[in-house]
């Protein structure tokens, strides 16, 4: 069975899977297509129900169950749960990051606090698509953002985004694409997915948004009405196409929100939302009683009053398998910690014992240069990964960047304290020229 998978910039990928497979082995297979498998948590698979609906695929169910139609089926890839740039640890993820940042801020979904930042934006997408721009070439097409206010754009923002784009010169695309992430981290909404009744069946239908630290009540003309913490939740629960939510106020006492949506899959997906961010965001782990909770059809039910243990049309309600420590921690492990693996026979090399191949052998020179790459590595620079860390911030004394960065930052990549300020550190000189020195030649 084939599944067509777009990317946010319209590519589409031609994956071929089993016509019984879950969702979970589509996604494994799109995000080894792009280089991205250690870090497949953020990533999500959307479709199109029957009545026109955009849905995150629930990736322990089978396929055939949720998409709707004979194959090939139409699925979108998506960041499912957003983190900032700084926790990406691979590049192939980062540009995908980009990718959505860049299409949610395009269409509106994303909007800017004011139009000196919509101009960065601009300019940084600019940066990142087309590399440095020419005075006399015609303006981006990246000029066209909203922003939250509401204001009409100014007649000179044009002229904003050129002088934007003059102090981004010369930057590296993959830098950008950081920076541009970095900025849009920075936004009361990002993250956030919003759920509102869309027919319009009532006058003046708000809607409800969840994102990494909460849930967000807005007005029918998406203005912010309130902020609700995790914390704060009492209980949450959806029957039909109405949503409940109960929640405390800051004064204690007890609230409760509904919201009536287009279908019931619309309820469902609020729901499953506000049960898997907080549990990506603020919980150590997954809990059982999260990845167990399942439902059965009607068939199934009826199977299940003389067999309980029977998987007959049994569906799981979510698919979060790991937290956001949880991720970070394993695409760590698993990128930067050297596997160990027993020295196999020296037929099996295909070579005698006293010429062993590089990577499996116990010689000092491979082990030294080894090191040596794990320490070049070590010392460069967090975010642009070309030149030396030479900048240490205050408070916190973290030192990840180099210079030309660190004049960049507001907030520390690393603990997102405020920087007070910076200094530049000297190392060894031996640490410097180990790259092109004599430990380079060992």
């Amino acid at each position: 069975m084939w599944c067509l998978v777009s990317q946010p910039n319209s590519v589409i990928l031609e994956v071929e899977v089993d016509p019984r497979a879950k969702g979970q082995e589509c996604l494994e297979k799109v995000c080894q297509c792009l280089g991205v498998g250690h870090e497949a948590d953020y990533f999500g698979l959307k479709y199109h129900s029957a009545k026109g609906e955009e849905l995150w695929l629930n990736l322990r169910n089978p396929l055939e169950r949720q998409v709707a139609g004979a194959p090939p089926h139409r699925l979108a890839l998506r960041v499912k749960f957003w983190v900032p740039p700084h926790l990406l640890l691979q590049e192939t993820t980062r540009h995908q990051f980009y990718l959505h940042a860049r299409l949610d801020l395009l269409e509106g979904r994303l909007k800017a606090p004011g139009w000196g930042l919509a101009a960065r934006l601009a300019a940084l997408v600019a940066q990142a698509d087309c590399g440095d721009y020419q005075p006399l070439s015609p303006p981006p097409s990246a000029c066209d953002l909203a922003v939250q206010d509401g204001e009409p754009r100014p007649a000179d923002f044009p002229l904003l985004v050129a002088a934007q784009l003059a102090a981004v010169k010369g930057m590296k695309a993959s830098t950008a694409e950081y920076w541009l992430l970095k900025e849009v981290s920075y936004m009361e909404d990002f993250g956030q997915e919003v759920f509102q009744n869309r027919a319009g069946g009532e006058a003046g239908s708000p809607g409800l948004g969840v994102g990494p630290h909460g849930v967000v009540l807005y007005h029918a003309d998406h203005a912010k009405q309130s902020s609700i913490a995790y914390t704060a939740i009492q209980s949450a629960a959806s029957c039909r196409r109405m949503f409940h939510l109960v929640y405390l106020e800051s004064d204690g006492e007890e609230r409760v929100f509904s919201l009536k949506l287009d279908t019931c899959q619309a309820a469902s997906g609020l729901y499953r939302a506000i049960t898997e961010k907080h549990a990506f965001y603020s919980c150590e782990t997954v809990r059982s009683a999260v990845t167990t909770q399942f439902i059965r059809d009607l068939k199934g039910t009826i199977v299940s009053i003389f067999n309980e243990d029977t998987s007959l049309g049994k569906k799981y309600v979510f698919d979060i398998r790991r937290t956001c420590r949880e991720v970070y921690d394993n695409a760590r492990r698993a990128l930067y910690q050297p596997v160990s693996a027993p020295f196999p026979p020296a037929e099996a090399l295909g070579s005698s014992p006293e010429t062993p191949e590089c990577g499996r052998c116990a010689d000092d020179q491979c082990q030294s240069k080894q090191k040596l790459s794990s320490f070049v590595e070590a010392m460069s620079c967090r975010i642009c990964m070309d030149r030396v860390i030479d900048t240490a911030f205050f408070p916190c004394a973290h030192m990840m960047t180099c210079s030309d960065c660190a004049a960049r930052c507001e907030r520390c990549p690393l603990c997102r304290a405020h920087i007070d300020h910076s200094c530049r550190i000297f190392l060894p000189i031996e640490v410097l020229s180990c790259e092109d020195g004599p430990c380079a030649a060992k």
